[in-house]
């Protein structure tokens, strides 16, 4: 695409880009990292002088063409002052903007190469945002098979889960969205992001506190729930221990001694009746043997004379 001619006014030639025009657009609005994307197209390169000799072979202009060192004091080097100039202007990393605002043309010409990596880690990206910066570059079609970015695509740390898949390339609701609501990961990938300098994105706190305080209900509804049981089992057994103990009472009594109807004993010459409640359980009636013999029942059986000594 070649330069527009409102580009070329400012210096007084209409084939050829100089100072002059620069400062122009610059007054004009156009950044330098615009003039510099459009002027380090290949075919566009033909508007920058090349380096420039007196009659004697002295160089007394370097050429403002790409890989131009620019000197301060010194002529030539206008690219590479467009490019110092627009490197200047580019906004500070930012974790939550970084990879989005970053700006492959002016760190080294045109893709993702060691200038884009040199100048990201100086800014504050961290190994796993330049990563980023080589996907992003990749989702642009920017050139990315340089060495060097072969080697962050290898050894840059690769996260379980993809932060750039989903809304931005931090961790944000559009990442907690896609999780389905699991705790587990959504707590891990929030603590894998702080750890890699990416963005928390609002809103993710404060859903992870909800969250782990519906966790906390529930666990405390399920410990409630427990308790419940154990208690309405433990009252359940006790019912059970108590039925148990008064049936056996009941066994016991119906088995024990009333002492109605209690057997006698005689005992030698002393006669025994049994009677609950007595001392020690009986009462005894005794009579002496004397007694016994007025009734004839001594051993003999009758007097000497042979007659009964009951007289009726």
């Amino acid at each position: 695409m070649s330069l527009p001619r409102s580009w070329l006014s400012a210096g007084g030639s209409n084939t050829m880009f100089g100072t002059d025009d620069w400062t122009a657009l610059k007054r004009s609005g156009i950044t330098s990292a615009q003039q510099l994307a459009r002027l380090q197209l290949h075919d566009n390169q033909r508007y920058l002088a090349g380096p420039q000799t007196n009659s004697s072979g002295v160089v007394t202009n370097r050429g403002n063409k790409q890989g131009v060192a620019y000197q301060e004091g010194k002529p030539g080097g206008l690219f590479n002052r467009i490019r110092l100039d627009a490197q200047s202007q580019a906004p500070a990393w930012n974790n939550a903007t970084g990879v989005n605002d970053w700006d492959y043309n002016i760190w080294g010409g045109r893709g993702f190469g060691a200038e884009d990596i040199k100048h990201a880690r100086n800014r504050g990206a961290s190994e796993y945002q330049l990563r980023q910066l080589y996907d992003r570059a990749g989702q642009l079609g920017i050139r990315r098979d340089t060495p060097a970015a072969q080697e962050i695509a290898a050894n840059a740390p690769t996260p379980d889960w993809d932060y750039g898949s989903h809304g931005e390339w931090g961790f944000g609701m559009a990442d907690i969205d896609a999780m389905g609501g699991d705790l587990e990961q959504i707590r891990g990938a929030r603590d894998w992001a702080r750890q890699n300098r990416l963005n928390i994105g609002e809103g993710v706190t404060d859903h992870i506190r909800g969250l782990e305080s519906d966790r906390r209900f529930a666990e405390q509804q399920a410990f409630n729930q427990q308790l419940l049981q154990q208690q309405q089992q433990q009252a359940a057994d006790a019912a059970r221990i108590q039925q148990e103990m008064a049936a056996q009472a009941a066994r016991v009594k119906g088995s024990s001694p009333t002492g109605v109807g209690a057997a006698a004993s005689i005992k030698g010459s002393r006669l025994s009746i049994t009677q609950s409640g007595g001392r020690r359980g009986t009462k005894r009636f005794a009579r002496p043997t004397q007694y016994m013999n007025t009734l004839g029942m001594t051993s003999g059986g009758s007097t000497p004379a042979g007659k009964s000594p009951l007289n009726l």
